[in-house]
């Protein structure tokens, strides 16, 4: 029987919900509007991105496995802090806009970077109810928040944008989905609604916390840009949009298991260590074996049906796009195992392994994708490329079992498990394929 009150479903059904409407969205608005709109949009979120890593300090992680974070003084210095950050990211971006609409040689980058600057100041100001939920283990409370605002809001977006047929559509569409997320913040958990206060041990100790999660941040940001950064400098444009397409479908699936993980793994694990430190390693074990098949499940069995996937949706142009898409799949797949082993990690102590992982990845995609590239071309690229989790996964397990939380036999499961699935998903996939006259050729 569903339980539609579990944090799985929710985060699962959630997520399917957002994808499905923004795809939707897109279908509709690419009708209304120009491609000039989305490039201006695509950059306001890049920069939004980018400051959001720079001044990440690690506000929900602290909330949800400090174990003074129920106490009102706690989560009100850790409102605070976040509100503070929130003013300083707004009235950075608004000062800095027009230098970034001058830098892109688009003046309406202007107000378009101004009017999101409110953005932040609205992030600032939600309650601190919902990393409480995920720290209590209900984050169904944020999942579906989230669905009902993004549903409004999208709403929202397809009617202005009817009416003005340009950017301001979608910009002020991120503000009102913010607004609503903020807004709905504060009708949960009334009891402990934040105000202004300062707690200098509070402080110190999201400073200590910021110390690893900050560059792990920056890492992260160079990390996620530096494939696409140098692709058009090594390979041909229409290379770069096989590549964009096999990441539109793989990236998906990464961002659910990374939400699984950190939404309902990462707060059963803190819960178990804050109550019973010694049980941590088996219950992760024991009570996590089918949120653990399911995450794992997803990119290996589309990692096996790769070829029958891009075949079934786009022409023959496409078609060595799920070569791209199976490597993708693959990456995906060592990230989940490492975000497993990540979120035990931090649950049990400091962000700091989160940090020297990223050191790790970064040290072998750069270099590895450069080596792949001069000796092997494309081909070598990507491997290089698939491969950049492995490092830090290595790094994890490593560390998993020196500190005790590891059993291996679980362990070898996983890696049993993923072979079954893409040996079996492949095999179907092949069949399939087969079955479609001409579609190989």
């Amino acid at each position: 029987m569903i339980n539609f009150k579990g944090d799985l479903f929710a985060t699962a059904a959630s997520f399917g919900g957002i994808a499905v409407v923004k795809l939707v969205s897109s279908v509709v608005l690419t009708r209304l509007l120009y491609p000039e709109a989305y490039g201006i949009v695509t950059i306001v979120a890049s920069v939004a991105f980018v400051m959001e890593m720079l001044s990440d300090v690690g506000v929900v992680g602290l909330m949800v496995r400090h174990e003074r974070a129920a106490e009102q003084r706690f989560i009100d210095t850790m409102w605070t802090i976040r509100l503070v950050r929130g003013a300083v990211n707004a009235a950075i971006l608004f000062a800095i806009a027009p230098w970034l609409a001058e830098a892109y040689g688009e003046p309406a980058l202007t107000a378009a970077l101004r009017i999101f600057a409110g953005w932040f100041l609205l992030f600032g100001m939600e309650s601190m109810s919902f990393p409480l939920a995920i720290r209590r283990q209900r984050a169904r409370v944020v999942n579906y928040t989230e669905l009902a605002a993004t549903l409004v809001s999208t709403v929202f977006v397809i009617v202005v944008s009817s009416i003005w047929r340009d950017h301001r559509g979608m910009i002020y569409g991120m503000l009102v989905n913010r607004a609503l997320i903020t807004g709905a913040s504060w009708f949960f958990y009334r009891a402990e609604r934040p105000r202004l206060a300062m707690d200098r041990e509070v402080a110190r100790e999201s400073l200590g916390f910021a110390r690893y999660t900050v560059p792990s941040s920056l890492v992260t940001l160079l990390i996620s840009q530096f494939d696409k950064f140098v692709f058009l400098k090594l390979f041909p444009i229409q290379m770069l949009g096989l590549y964009g397409l096999a990441g539109n479908i793989a990236g998906p699936v990464e961002a659910l298991t990374n939400r699984i993980t950190r939404s309902v793994l990462f707060p059963r694990c803190a819960a178990n260590f804050r109550r019973e430190p010694a049980t941590v390693r088996e219950k992760y074990y024991g009570e996590n074996v089918k949120l653990i098949a399911l995450i794992l499940f997803m990119p290996a069995m589309v990692a096996g049906a790769s070829e029958f996937i891009v075949h079934l949706l786009f022409d023959a142009r496409y078609a060595y796009a799920w070569v791209i898409l199976q490597a993708f799949a693959l990456r995906g797949t060592l990230g989940a195992l490492a975000s497993m082993a990540e979120n035990v990690l931090v649950a049990t102590d400091t962000p700091r392994p989160l940090l020297v992982a990223n050191v790790l990845r970064a040290c072998w995609l750069v270099p590895g994708c450069l080596l792949g590239w001069y000796f092997w071309g494309f081909v070598g690229f990507l491997v290089a490329a698939s491969l950049e989790t492995l490092p830090g996964l290595l790094y994890f397990l490593w560390l998993q079992h020196r500190r005790g939380l590891m059993i291996p036999r679980y362990e070898a499961m996983k890696v049993a498990f993923i072979g079954a699935v893409f040996a079996a998903s492949l095999a179907v996939s092949s069949q399939l394929v087969a079955m479609m006259p001409g579609i190989r050729g």
